[in-house]
């Protein structure tokens, strides 16, 4: 992150001086590129980027905050009423859906929202792609239903697989009106369709376990949130389809969206075939308790990073042809995040053995180190995926697919070699994560010309966090605590340590998190006087 001043004549959300905003400056406004806008697929690159930007991690912030306390509320209710067996079973099922969905895509969501010009030749041809596409996936998928239980030894997927295939037809007729969306920054209806969907899921999932569904809570949940969603974004899109195709522009489209669909897929292959490995080789328990593991550490995540990594590719793509503030975009984003991220990984993986089973259930015992050694991989892959965001958002998913290829064959190797031991497995998938970080660095460097130095922030908020991390370990060791003692020890004694270490070497990521959230709040005023 630069140390730079704030441009004279800032709004009174701009960053105090030794800050690097969010979104850095815009260029005048006058300067247009003759952008058409059609059907409502608005474009809008001229004014206030970054106040949308900002406006987009707050309902981002609110719709994962929203979605992930509903869900770990439910998550917490479902674990207790339900196997681990169930979980694996539906996680082996989702294995399939998750792929054949991204091949529905056909990575024309990325597409349509990095495109410059956007026309209706564009949005209609790719509705009727993704849409046929999934369609005749959804089909395959209930013929495919048979054979996988038989040679998957697990006789429910033959009903869970069809039954998802709904989940997967939706999904399809989806992937243009929420990429409309996301394009022109409406992050806030986006937001109240996936806080409404998942509160009425989970309402669902609770009460078909409670009346002993079993596996059949976690469908009809995910069945539920499909249909919830799919209206809720035809209501407030303004998209709607016409019978438009353009075989040239599909062309166009499938040449960038073969290669991005070719690192979507990879990226899906790395962790659904991961999945798929050890419920095949070890069966649907086994991979219940891997799965769990997994979402205890992806609510964390999804919370504390989603919130602006959902805002993160849009913007890099509305910031491809203006080099330093791309830069200074994807610094900002990648330090802000760790900022907030660290802390709450580093702590779920110290409490984990603790929270779990008195949480939980003792019948997820088994997860606890796997969740502590998962929480700290997912820290390094996520603040990786920012530089992912950056090369496919700026039109150059060939470089992502060459990582992607490398790291799946490395984590594919390692699932096949550890599916019985599965904090082998865990242990391995982060060094690959570990190993991932420095070549992307190296990649954004030379194709997008942002400087390695501007990981140092970033790496500055990991030694406060280690450092944390070593002086909650040296309170136990001195101290012995166990059980709500002990978590409240490493809540009280990480996070001080921990602000206190950032104010010595990350105060300006800080202040940068604190001059947004002071802008945010002087906007709020000046909205409710006005």
């Amino acid at each position: 992150m630069t140390n730079r001043p704030s441009p004279a004549g800032g709004s009174a959300a701009s960053p105090e001086p030794d800050q690097a905003p969010l979104v850095p400056p815009e260029p005048d406004p006058s300067n247009t590129d003759g952008r058409t806008q059609t059907d409502g697929h608005r474009d809008g690159d001229g004014d206030g980027l970054r106040e949308r930007a900002v406006s987009g991690v707050l309902w981002t912030a609110v719709e994962k905050w929203s979605v992930r306390l509903s869900t770990l509320v439910g998550f917490i209710v479902l674990g207790n009423l339900l196997s681990p067996l169930a979980f694996g079973i539906v996680a082996l099922a989702m294995t399939f859906i998750s792929f054949l969905e991204t091949v529905a895509d056909g990575g024309f969501a990325g597409y349509l929202v990095q495109k410059k010009k956007l026309t209706d030749a564009s949005v209609h041809t790719a509705f009727i792609v993704s849409s046929s596409m999934a369609l005749l996936l959804s089909v395959g998928l209930v013929a495919l239903a048979p054979p996988a239980s038989e040679l998957l030894d697990v006789p429910e997927l033959r009903r869970v697989l069809p039954a998802l295939a709904v989940y997967l037809f939706i999904a399809g007729m989806s992937v243009v009106p929420a990429a409309l969306m996301s394009r022109e920054m409406r992050f806030k209806q986006l937001a109240m369709r996936q806080m409404t969907a998942t509160a009425i899921s989970i309402a669902v999932a609770i009460g078909l376990a409670v009346g002993g569904a079993g596996v059949w809570a976690l469908v009809g949940q995910s069945l539920t949130r499909a249909v919830v969603s799919f209206i809720a974004l035809w209501v407030t899109s303004d998209f709607r389809p016409r019978w438009y195709f353009d075989r040239a522009e599909a062309r166009v489209m499938t040449a960038y969206g073969s290669k991005a669909l070719a690192v979507n897929l990879q990226t899906q292959v790395r962790t659904q075939g991961e999945l798929f490995i050890i419920g095949a080789l070890a069966g649907p328990t086994t991979l219940g308790f891997w799965t769990v593991a997994g979402r205890l550490v992806g609510v964390v995540v999804d919370v504390f990073s989603s919130v602006v990594g959902a805002v993160a590719h849009p913007l890099f793509a509305r910031l491809q042809d203006a080099p330093e503030r791309l830069a200074r975009a994807v610094g900002t984003t990648r330090a802000l995040t760790a900022l907030v991220l660290v802390p709450a990984l580093v702590l779920t993986s110290l409490v984990s053995k603790d929270v779990v089973p008195a949480v939980f259930g003792d019948q997820w015992t088994p997860t606890t180190t796997v969740a502590s050694i998962l929480a700290l991989s997912a820290l390094l892959q996520t603040v990786g995926n920012f530089d992912r965001s950056a090369l496919l958002a700026t039109g150059h998913p060939g470089a992502e697919l060459w990582v992607t290829t490398v790291f799946l064959v490395i984590q594919l190797t390692l699932a096949v070699m550890f599916h019985d031991d599965l904090v082998k497995l865990a242990i391995g998938v982060g060094i690959s994560m570990a190993l991932a970080v420095p070549v992307r660095l190296l990649l954004v460097r030379r194709l997008l010309h942002v400087p390695a130095r501007g990981f140092a922030p970033t790496a500055a908020v990991f030694l406060a966090g280690g450092l944390a991390a070593a002086a909650v370990v040296a309170a136990e060791a001195l101290l012995g605590l166990e059980g709500v003692a002990y978590v409240a020890l490493a809540v009280v004694v990480g996070l001080v340590v921990y602000a206190g270490v950032v104010m010595l070497v990350a105060r300006p990521v800080a202040m940068e998190l604190v001059g947004i959230a002071r802008g945010v709040l002087q906007r709020r005023s000046r909205t409710k006087a006005a």
